[in-house]
């Protein structure tokens, strides 16, 4: 019974979540109501402030599960006492296939962004979040924290230019592009990129 619940729960989140993301690149994310939304997904109003408090928050659906996991990648590639850098780009290499079935998710995250200033600057906090997520797990790594701030700062601006070009270029693998961008911001890179 538990298994039934969860599983329409998931499924009506995901409608939801599909629901406001098709309504924002159409329509523009403030012309888009919680309302308009919720019936979009075929459910009530109420609802949807059961899944979200508020709309923007159906952009960003899986990012605690999935910072989470980038600690963890953190932690586990630091043992094999690689450089702030190396550990930080074999961690999100390591993550980045979790991404790369949302393709066309993220196709409709960054249209929607296009339409509304507030969305644009939920986005750019939202950078800022994995940004910090990843310095605090190189300081808990063991990385002191200027070191682990700088390598954070730039392995996550890789990290949005290699998405950038994988939704655009319409080719390869996220991880694939991840790659390249580490291997070309640090020589010899190749060895250390997976674990």
């Amino acid at each position: 019974m538990a298994g039934l619940r969860e599983q329409h729960k998931r499924s009506t989140r995901r409608a939801l979540e599909d629901a406001a993301l098709g309504l924002f690149a159409r329509d523009g994310y403030e012309a888009t109501s919680a309302g308009a939304i919720a019936r979009a997904a075929g459910v009530t109003e109420r609802t949807f402030f059961r899944y979200f408090a508020t709309k923007d928050e159906v952009l960003t659906p899986d990012r605690e599960q999935r910072q989470a996991r980038l600690q963890a990648e953190v932690v586990a590639v630091a043992a094999a006492r690689r450089t702030a850098m190396q550990v930080a780009a074999t961690a999100l290499v390591a993550i980045a296939p979790d991404f790369e079935a949302e393709r066309d998710t993220m196709l409709l995250r960054r249209r929607a962004a296009v339409t509304s200033p507030v969305l644009r600057g939920r986005l750019y906090d939202v950078v800022h979040t994995w940004q910090r997520t990843l310095a605090a797990a190189l300081v808990e790594a063991g990385f002191g924290s200027l070191e682990a701030e700088v390598t954070a700062e730039a392995a996550i601006a890789v990290w949005q230019g290699s998405i950038t070009r994988w939704l655009g270029e319409d080719a390869g693998s996220l991880a694939g592009h991840l790659e390249s961008a580490f291997a070309a911001l640090t020589p010899g890179a190749g060895p250390w990129l997976r674990r």
